[in-house]
């Protein structure tokens, strides 16, 4: 029998909404919840909107040479996150396309929209060398996330948190609307 059960079917259906309301492509994104000193991770290579209960890595919060190499390769990110933010039980990322092309604007998001300001207030935009399974984002992460719920990696998308993958969601669908209030805003106003 699969250890975490539960987790694992609510990080399921967590990506198949991700997926099905646009927030990323097929096989972009990661989803992940800590339990205790364990990592509850999707495997690389599996598509988020289509999920099974074996298609998750249960690793541990310090690096594990046994189960890491199975992991989305952003497990280090999101180790990072939960070692340094241990509040933190969801860390969701996607490669949300308004997000995505937002980052590409500024150093911050501030969404228009009523919302997206009340849920989110201002989204730092993390600028890294390297951006997928980078050091240097989960260096810089946490320290952001310490101040936000969500953070985008420019170029790459958006990182979001939370105590349930409900609310990582929250997070991550109120930016991606709030993106493309502003993208709609900008053109409206050309």
């Amino acid at each position: 029998m699969l250890p975490f059960v539960e987790e694992r079917k609510e990080l399921i259906r967590i990506g198949r909404i991700v997926f099905e309301a646009g927030l990323t492509d097929t096989h972009g994104g990661n989803i992940s919840c800590r339990v205790g000193d364990y990592i509850v991770i999707k495997r690389s290579g599996k598509m988020l909107g289509y999920l099974k209960e074996e298609d998750f890595v249960v690793t541990t919060l310090d690096e594990n040479d046994r189960f890491d190499r199975y992991a989305s390769v952003e497990l280090k990110v999101h180790r990072s996150i939960y070692r340094k933010l241990p509040h933190i039980s969801v860390v969701l990322h996607a490669h949300s396309p308004f997000a995505v092309a937002c980052s590409l604007l500024s150093e911050t998001i501030l969404p228009l929209d009523s919302e997206g300001r009340l849920l989110l207030g201002e989204v730092p935009v993390l600028s890294a060398e390297k951006v997928v399974s980078s050091e240097e984002v989960a260096e810089k992460m946490p320290e952001l996330l310490k101040e936000s719920k969500a953070v985008v990696v420019k170029g790459h998308g958006p990182f979001t948190v939370g105590r349930t993958p409900e609310e990582a969601l929250a997070y991550l669908s109120a930016l991606e609307n709030s993106c493309k209030i502003i993208s709609v805003y900008r053109r409206l106003k050309e």
